[in-house]
């Protein structure tokens, strides 16, 4: 029997296993695309959550004050609230929804913070303007691993900066600046939450700070790589906790309207700790995979809270590695402690040149930064010392990491 080419292609495509996908109409619409967060002209901005069957919505941020904000459930099930008019910064926020904290769902911009995650949104203007990406040259940031023999650890991971050029002119060497984060970090947290690379951009850029490598290394002394990127087992043995960034109604009382001053040992054991691995691990990798002037007067450090106190640590037991020193938010409680000021007398008598200090009006580490810095005066040091208005968080530490790349290095 002689079949048609018809024929022929309806009995293949009936047989067993040879049915073929087709496309399926989609019966329900797709709903639109929320719009939020939406910044007006006047620096409102405006909040946007699809939960029709929430009970209850609140709104929590970074900014002063943004605490248990009430969103109102409108059409559709769309809950929104206008804030502000809010400063130009970059802010972290999230939704409570019946309890349970999420992200926004309309934006994909998001930074971590420890194990936590938040949503951001960038009011801009001239306040944020050094951290604002920009069509300008860009650096490459790599992501590599060394080893640590101080820790015991045969891996453990940091990032590095290298300014533009530094691929092309393969015969130009750079000075480098060893760049610490603070409690709840790691290595990650200077590239997401404090922008490192791009104020860096912006400042090369600009001329404004002279090309340099930056390192990030991780300042967990546990901890081989950070959390939440699959690198290492999962979950992640060690989950750290960043302090919460939302500031509360007014400041907390203390002297001066500040926070408490915490407590503590201001003097923490050297040996085998992480600012030895710093100068016995890290600075000897650096120097020996880059191209860099491996020297005292093109090596700076600086440090925020727990790396301010790291940073403190890792100059004070070494008073020749580096040049220029800063310590963002961050002192020690006692600075007229004998042993705390014969190694100031050592690193002055290296003749460093800048030592940087900074803290917020309302900072939890104000005091103990003001102390360090007087006593910093005391031994004739060349300081910097810088305040602005705000808390213990990234609004300060960006400000501060402009202010001090533009000085070093000159």
């Amino acid at each position: 029997m002689k079949l048609s080419f018809y024929t022929f292609v309806f009995a293949v495509l009936t047989l067993p296993g040879m049915v073929m996908a087709q496309p399926q109409p989609n019966p329900v619409a797709a709903p639109a695309k929320l719009k939020s967060p939406e910044l007006s002209s006047d620096d409102k901005v405006t909040f946007r959550l699809s939960a029709p069957n929430a009970t209850t919505v609140l709104l929590e941020g970074s900014w002063l004050g943004a605490v248990d904000l009430p969103m109102t459930k409108g059409a559709g099930g769309v809950w929104s609230t206008t804030i502000g008019p809010l400063s130009p910064q970059l802010y972290g926020y999230w939704f409570v929804v019946d309890g349970v904290r999420v992200l926004d769902p309309s934006n994909s911009e998001t930074e971590r913070d420890g194990s936590r995650y938040n949503t951001l949104v960038m009011v801009p203007g001239p306040a944020s303007d050094l951290w604002t990406f920009k069509d300008v040259p860009h650096g490459t940031l790599e992501q590599i691993w060394y080893p640590s023999p101080t820790l015991h650890m045969d891996q453990r991971r940091m990032y590095v900066y290298l300014p533009v050029g530094y691929q092309t002119d393969t015969t130009k060497k750079y000075p480098v600046l060893y760049l610490l984060h603070g409690g709840g970090g790691d290595e990650d947290a200077w590239t997401v939450m404090g922008r490192a690379t791009i104020i860096m951009d912006n400042l090369i850029a600009s001329g404004k700070a002279v090309p340099m490598i930056v390192v990030m290394p991780n300042g967990n002394a546990t901890q081989r790589v950070s959390q939440g990127f699959g690198y290492g087992p999962i979950p992640s043995p060690q989950q750290v906790i960043a302090p919460a960034p939302n500031p509360v109604g007014a400041p907390p009382a203390g002297p001066g309207g500040r926070a408490p001053q915490t407590t503590g040992n201001p003097f923490p054991p050297y040996a085998g700790s992480y600012p030895e691995s710093l100068v016995k691990d890290v600075i000897p990798f650096v120097e020996k995979t880059y191209r860099v002037v491996p020297d005292k007067a093109h090596r700076a450090i600086a440090g925020l809270s727990m790396g301010g106190g790291q940073t403190i640590v890792t100059t004070n037991n070494n008073p020749d590695t580096f040049d220029y020193i800063a310590v963002f938010s961050s002192g020690v409680q006692n600075a007229s402690d004998p042993t705390f000021l014969s190694q100031l007398d050592a690193i002055r008598k290296a003749n460093l040149k800048l030592y940087w200090t900074g803290a917020g009006d309302i900072d939890q580490a104000h005091d103990r930064t003001v102390a360090l810095e007087a006593a910093l005066k005391a031994k004739g040091f060349p300081t910097s010392y810088k305040e602005i208005p705000g808390r213990h968080y990234w609004f300060l530490w960006r400000d501060f990491l402009g202010d001090y790349a533009s000085k070093i290095f000159k």
